[in-house]
């Protein structure tokens, strides 16, 4: 898997890392109300409170200028064929249904976080999304879009699990 340490380098700075894995996506208990999303926004969220363990509250602070990126090449698929394979009976629980949809993966920081920066799930291996990651944060940051940028990669291990890794990124000091 291409590092997240690949988006450091012309004056944006790795603040955090995290990474959350696991054997199997399954369904989750929401652990907010009236909510569902996709086992892999949950799995999402659990890299991103990992590597926030060690800079939450700047992060807090600035979270209406906080730029989430998720790059997946599964995104919500799990949820979109659940949705599938209830159609035919006529009945979508429209939850599912909001859940399904490909931004889910990512949108569920921003749900559980309270970020409001720009926000964009790109659906492709991380290999792929990297770079296009690292171009939009560096725009961001420099452009005063975002004040930081939590960027997730997701993929499926060789074992056949799912495995995230997440970086919190900020503009270089003195820039």
């Amino acid at each position: 898997m291409s590092e997240i340490g690949s988006l450091a380098g012309e004056g944006v700075v790795v603040r955090a890392t995290g990474e959350a894995a696991c054997a199997e996506l399954r369904p989750v208990r929401s652990r907010i109300p009236s909510l569902y999303a996709d086992p892999l926004a949950w799995l999402v969220v659990d890299a991103v409170e990992d590597a926030l363990s060690t800079c939450s509250d700047e992060l807090y602070e600035a979270r209406d200028d906080v730029a989430v990126i998720l790059i997946s090449p599964l995104c919500t698929l799990l949820t979109m064929e659940a949705v599938a394979r209830a159609a035919p009976g006529g009945r979508v629980s429209p939850l599912r249904f909001a859940g399904a949809s490909p931004g889910g993966g990512g949108s569920l920081t921003c749900v559980a976080r309270g970020f409001r920066g720009p926000s964009l799930t790109l659906a492709t291996h991380p290999d792929r999304g990297l770079p296009v990651a690292r171009t939009l944060v560096r725009s961001w940051l420099r452009s005063g879009q975002a004040a930081y940028a939590v960027v997730s990669a997701h993929e499926a291990t060789a074992e056949g699990g799912h495995r995230v890794r997440c970086g919190v990124l900020a503009p270089e000091p003195g820039r």
